[in-house]
């Protein structure tokens, strides 16, 4: 069984994270603001800003067996007025997650609900929270597909207008569920 761990997210990161950020697999999905011209500068700038503290969003590079895989970010729900409003009530406080694995050998290989386990025990005691939420595009079925195998449950469907694919699915899971 690998072993996963999650470092912050550094300066020195954002080499191999652009070359992720520009993997086929990733772009579909990261690269999803109509807005971004210069992506994936725009991307990496926006988690600088987290780096910094400069945004609530915390950033880390997920870590198989020491080797960087890919690239994870975790936020009180409630720090994104925005995102609150196209979700909208949620029955308790909650994070959410977003994440990605870069290294086009291991998709497919069931590592995204082994390290999504390992991340959200984590997840669920920094936050203090028993409650977690990610909000995948519809058509982004393997995402869903993961997510579900570790506990996460179809909530609703909702939108979000300023993406390319607009259409998504929220998901949400509370501690005692995780699989």
């Amino acid at each position: 069984m690998p072993r996963f761990t999650f470092t912050p997210l550094r300066e020195d990161d954002l080499d191999l994270a652009r070359r992720w950020l520009l993997e086929p697999h990733v772009r579909r999905w990261w690269n999803d603001d109509p807005r971004e011209r210069d992506y994936p500068q725009g991307t990496l700038d926006e988690w600088m800003a987290a780096v910094r503290g400069e945004d609530p969003t915390d950033m880390f590079i997920i870590q198989m067996d020491s080797r960087p895989i890919g690239v994870i970010q975790s936020y009180r729900v409630a720090s994104y007025p925005d995102y609150v409003q196209e979700v909208g009530d949620l029955r308790e406080p909650a994070f959410s997650l977003d994440l990605f694995i870069g290294e086009p050998d291991l998709i497919g290989k069931a590592v995204g609900p082994a390290l999504l386990r390992d991340f959200l025990r984590m997840a669920f005691d920094k936050y203090e929270l028993d409650y977690a939420i990610i909000g995948p595009a519809r058509s982004n079925v393997a995402a869903i597909r993961s997510y579900e195998k570790i506990g996460f449950r179809y909530l609703k469907e909702y939108r979000e207008e300023d993406t390319t694919d607009p259409d998504h699915v929220l998901l949400d899971l509370r501690r005692s569920d995780l699989v």
